[in-house]
């Protein structure tokens, strides 16, 4: 698992709201060298810890309608299945879950007819697939396309949460209570409602 410190939070969250602040500025607010943020940003790309890119409104670019999708499968095809969905440019999200279903499917249509063809023409060609349910997303109320960047610290010993200050290589630990519960994991999903077929255009970053 890739971990970022303190100092990639911060540049993270300089880009969030935009992708195209020059590595010169980031700097200057970091009080760091210009080399130091183009090398973290070079590392936090090709780890794919970060992209950076022009994200499309679907809605605004030819798209009617989000439909979820519920899919079971029998076991053995699974992976099978995945496979051949996420070829599928009509779905932007795609994981495997636990509950009723076992495949998770976010989709872009541009119509009715759209959505018709694609679960009679290509869903219902890919052998496996015993069942799916659907439902249609009829209001946003909220899209986020980011994440608030968190640094990673290792516990210590005793509740303590050790690191070192990216800036200054200051070796620093942190004290923390237990708490009830502490340890468990949740897990949350990411809906990015980007279609793949959006246009492949991006953003030069400035140097």
């Amino acid at each position: 698992m890739t971990r970022i410190d303190d100092l990639d939070a911060k540049i993270i969250t300089l880009l969030r709201p935009d992708g195209r602040r020059s590595n010169v500025e980031i700097a200057r607010d970091l009080g760091v060298a210009e080399g130091t943020v183009r090398k973290r940003i070079e590392r936090l790309v090709r780890d794919q810890v970060i992209q950076i890119g022009a994200w499309a409104d679907p809605l605004k670019i030819g798209y009617q309608d989000y439909i979820n999708m519920e899919l079971q499968v029998r076991m053995r095809d699974i992976e099978g299945v995945a496979q051949r969905l996420a070829k599928l440019p009509e779905i932007f999200f795609l994981g495997l879950c636990t509950g009723r279903a076992q495949i998770f499917a976010g989709c872009c249509f541009r119509s009715n007819e759209h959505f018709f063809e694609f679960m009679t023409k290509h869903l219902a060609r890919i052998p496996g697939i015993q069942g799916i349910s659907t439902s249609s997303i009829t209001t946003i109320l909220k899209r986020e396309h980011s994440f608030p960047a968190l640094p990673l610290t290792v516990p210590d010993g005793d509740g303590a949460a050790a690191g070192t200050d990216a800036t200054t290589g200051t070796r620093h630990v942190r004290r923390t209570a237990p708490r009830a519960g502490a340890g468990r994991l949740e897990r949350h999903t990411h809906d990015a409602l980007v279609p793949r077929t959006r246009p492949a255009s991006g953003s030069q970053r400035r140097g």
